[in-house]
């Protein structure tokens, strides 16, 4: 399902604006439009200076030689509002290959509008469209107050369906209903549409234009979606208004209807992104707030501080394995994309004794765990030649899995599983293993042990632990496939980042870290595991208060925490370890 956007900032949304614009701000913002994908851009009106002067250099517009090379362009529509013959045969001399008539459905706003009644402007419209069409130039038509005039009040739906008839049969494409006082509501919508529709109008033939007075705009494209029209005018910024419409607001605003209908899985064919730049780069050249609520929001989020990253130098790699440092931080990285990051004999060793020596190294605090390629690990190696599964050599590989996991959960450092894909079997035991765990989106965890007819023997412990008795035993024994939505709902991982945005998040965690001692760290984690191994027995009374003398002692950590925090400094630990082991 797609829905066509009609972009008509650069006409409707402008022709109001009291202080004259530049001409090449003009070209510019049509070009930044041509670039979001908009494959309908209103460029102008071909009108009397003194009517609209905003628009007095349409000339300009439309000769310029980049709007030229658009206007050849088979692909883009691109029409031009004409209110009479002369602007017709202006447009046609321009090379214009599609122009807009206007017609209001009401007599009052006719008057005020185009000096004219409403018959007067069904004929003036019907012979513009004869004569464009005859040019083979593609007519489109407007009606004006669809329902409600400021003069006449509400709009019979008679009145409406007599314009729209007038102007399909003149040989318009399509008609644009407008509200052009922003005053309806969805259920307005719906009332017309249903009246039309029952009237022998196509739906196919109609477009949504709808003013945002009320609040309803969006709302009102919604209905109209609903009741089957495909085609809406909008204006970037929400840029518009109407002169002889006192109070009426802006067009409702192209980056609020992108957003809405690409949030419903409904294409558009433009990028949301690049029409939020252009709206508040149009905004910011005219000196106006952005009305798009959408567009505001996004802009807000994209111009947030870039998230930091750390600088990373890999010194060392072996036969699937990467090591690099950052500061105090070290990150180990199964490279064995190809296999699904297996782990085999070697990387198990490897991996154990890099966990090893970084315990025992006073200037590492912190450890993260990841992976390159699709998967973080699909577990031990089950390859032809490579598993013990059926082989003498079971018992060396219960040692060398239980020796790993050992490490990393007994690890006196912070340890971090950054989950890049899915991960099975051992692959889940390293990340719940470790302390705390980011997901990419995609990932996930599955014990599939059982369906190979085996069990998650050796990282069972930790599986329990985190998932807790009842889920554990559920996923171990149906072997599905746990996603990270029902992990961080559980808070057994701390957050599900875009994949592209996992390696910048980790870093991001990391930095914020800093606030935190590496030696409080592993007193927590202390805390933590006399918790779950000896739970209200005297080992655990007795490591609390051991626990406890370590803190309070003159030369730990906590001394100098707290002599900075009555300092009222904020210590960066990470530069204190560095500090300390110099010194």
């Amino acid at each position: 399902m797609a829905v066509r956007i009609v972009e008509v900032g650069p006409r409707d949304g402008l022709q109001n604006i009291r202080d004259t614009i530049p001409t090449s701000t003009k070209l510019e913002l049509i070009q930044r439009l041509h670039q979001t994908g908009l494959q309908t851009i209103e460029l102008t009106s071909v009108v009397s200076p003194k009517a609209i002067p905003q628009l007095a250099d349409c000339r300009e517009v439309l000769g310029n030689p980049d709007i030229k090379a658009l206007l050849e362009n088979p692909q883009l529509r691109l029409p031009v509002l004409v209110p009479n013959v002369k602007g017709l045969e202006i447009a046609k001399q321009l090379g214009v290959r599609e122009i807009a008539v206007f017609i209001s459905a009401t007599e009052g706003f006719s008057k005020a509008n185009i000096n004219c009644t409403v018959e007067q402007g069904i004929e003036r419209s019907t012979q513009l469209a004869s004569l464009a069409i005859a040019s083979d130039i593609l007519v489109r038509g407007y009606v004006s107050c669809i329902f409600a005039d400021p003069f006449d009040g509400s709009t019979p739906l008679p009145a409406v369906l007599r314009c729209v008839r007038s102007l399909l049969d003149a040989g318009c494409y399509e008609v644009s209903l407008g509200d052009t006082l922003g005053i309806g509501s969805p259920a307005n919508v719906r009332e017309l549409l249903n009246y039309l529709i029952t009237n022998g109008i196509p739906v196919e033939r109609l477009a949504g234009h709808f003013h945002d007075t009320y609040g309803q705009a969006a709302a009102n494209a919604w209905e109209a979606f609903n009741n089957g029209i495909t085609v809406f005018d909008s204006s970037v910024g929400g840029l518009g208004g109407c002169p002889f419409a006192p109070g009426a607001k802006g067009n409702v605003a192209s980056e609020d209807l992108v957003y809405m209908f690409h949030n419903a899985g409904i294409l558009t064919g433009v990028d949301l992104s690049k029409l939020v730049e252009t709206g508040n780069w149009v905004c910011k050249k005219l000196g106006k707030s952005n009305s798009s609520r959408a567009g505001t929001a996004l802009m807000t989020k994209s111009t947030k501080p870039k998230t930091p990253r750390l600088s990373w130098s890999l010194f060392n790699e072996t036969d699937g394995l990467q090591l690099y440092r950052s500061g105090v931080n070290l990150k180990i990285v199964l490279n064995r994309p190809k296999n699904g990051n297996t782990l085999t004999t070697t990387m198990i060793s490897d991996i154990t004794t890099a966990i090893s020596n970084a315990s025992s190294n006073p200037l590492i605090s912190r450890i993260v765990i990841t992976a390159n390629g699709k998967f973080f690990c699909t577990g031990m190696d089950l390859g032809k030649g490579s598993t013990a599964v059926g082989g003498d050599s079971s018992e060396a590989q219960f040692t060398r899995l239980t020796n790993l996991f050992e490490a990393i959960d007994q690890c006196p450092k912070v340890t971090i599983a950054a989950v890049n894909g899915p991960a099975f079997g051992g692959g889940v035991g390293l990340a719940l293993a470790c302390d705390l765990r980011i997901f990419a989106q995609g990932a996930n965890l599955t014990l599939s042990e059982v369906k190979l007819g085996l069990c998650a023997a050796t990282i069972s412990r930790y599986v329990i632990r985190e998932l807790g008795v009842a889920f554990a035993r559920e996923v171990m024994l149906s072997a599905r496939v746990v996603t990270p939505t029902e992990l961080k709902r559980l808070g057994i991982i701390l957050e599900i980042a875009r994949a592209q945005e996992l390696p910048s998040r980790v870093d991001s965690f990391l930095i914020e870290l800093k606030a935190a001692s590496s030696d409080a760290s592993r007193m927590s984690k202390e805390l933590v595991r006399l918790a779950w191994t000896d739970g209200g027995k005297e080992e655990q009374a007795s490591g609390i208060k051991g626990l406890f003398e370590d803190m309070m002692q003159p030369g730990a950590d906590g001394a100098y925490g707290v002599r900075e925090f009555q300092a009222k400094r904020k210590v960066d630990w990470d530069a204190y370890v560095q500090r300390k082991i110099k010194l």
